[in-house]
């Protein structure tokens, strides 16, 4: 956490400023002191340096940036390539730039668009309504054949290492219980649970990530030494569905406690389990998950 003094050095930007679009604008809301006094946490400088980048280079009114960067919060991602909402209609432009150039193999191409899309979007504008969409048509020409595996696993990989860039920005809250993020053996979709684990990570949990195809042997007693509290699991396909409770049986009888976090078109929410939660797509679901969870935390 920083005070606006530090804040304002670190943004380059006049404290009455800060305080302007705070108050004025309401573009972010620090946390106080018991004194009062501001302080400003990475994401708040992170809204902070969107916001700048908006009005001084891009020519936008202040208020208008803060109108996208909260409707931005809102936006949210459907794994079904048939959802039409998936693919917002004011990012078309980006994601069929991005398109092209991952079709075309332009490595340099697609990297240098997706550091301007980091530049001019916030970052979850960036990741829920441009890279989604991207990866949902390019995983739906992948198994349709129109692109190969090779293709598509080099794209995915170029996209998972910026989810690993902002891992690493994001600070962690000791006292949060610490997650392990997994697709079962056989599941190789993993889209919605970078995305979801990134919205973890941003509001303080320290989420290790094993990704696609995790294998189940040895799973059990890493999660014990590592104290995991709970597992994220992704099952978009019901052949994975039996695959995924074998998971859960043996993490739960070799870590007693042990709570899970399902999501995907292949989990079934029918039964009701002291020890486990399924999710939605959207980011209100998780936030509403994200808020009943910590209020059953222990003080």
């Amino acid at each position: 956490m920083y005070n606006i003094k530090a804040a304002a050095k670190i943004l380059d930007m006049p404290k009455v400023t800060i305080r302007s679009w705070e108050t004025r604008y309401n573009a972010i809301t620090p946390a106080r002191t018991e004194s009062g006094h501001r302080l400003y946490s990475d994401q708040n400088l992170e809204d902070l340096k969107w916001l700048k980048i908006q009005v001084q280079e891009n020519g936008m009114k202040i208020s208008e940036a803060v109108k996208q960067l909260h409707t931005s919060r809102k936006q949210f991602y459907h794994p079904d390539p048939s959802d039409s909402e998936g693919t917002p209609v004011e990012y078309a432009k980006q994601i069929e730039e991005l398109y092209q150039a991952a079709v075309e193999i332009d490595i340099d191409r697609f990297n240098y668009l997706l550091d301007l899309k980091f530049s001019l979007f916030h970052h979850q504008t960036v990741f829920f309504s441009i890279i989604a969409p991207l990866m949902v048509r390019i995983g739906a020409e992948w198994e349709s054949g129109q692109i190969s595996v090779a293709h598509e696993h080099m794209i995915t990989n170029i996209i998972q290492q910026r989810f690993n860039q902002f891992f690493r920005i994001f600070p962690v809250a000791p006292h949060l219980p610490k997650v392990l993020a997994l697709t079962p053996s056989g599941e190789h979709h993993q889209l919605g649970l970078l995305l979801f684990s990134l919205f973890l990570r941003e509001n303080g949990f320290h989420v290790v990530y094993t990704g696609p195809d995790t294998p189940l042997e040895g799973l059990a007693e890493m999660a014990a030494k590592q104290d995991f509290k709970l597992v994220c699991m992704s099952v978009m396909t019901p052949k994975s569905r039996p695959v995924a409770e074998q998971y859960i049986k043996e993490l739960s009888e070799a870590i007693p406690g042990l709570q899970f976090l399902l999501g995907g078109q292949g989990i079934n929410c029918d039964d009701e389990y002291i020890n486990r939660y399924c999710i939605g797509y959207t980011l209100e679901s998780w936030k509403e998950w994200l808020e009943e969870y910590k209020a059953a935390l222990p003080s």
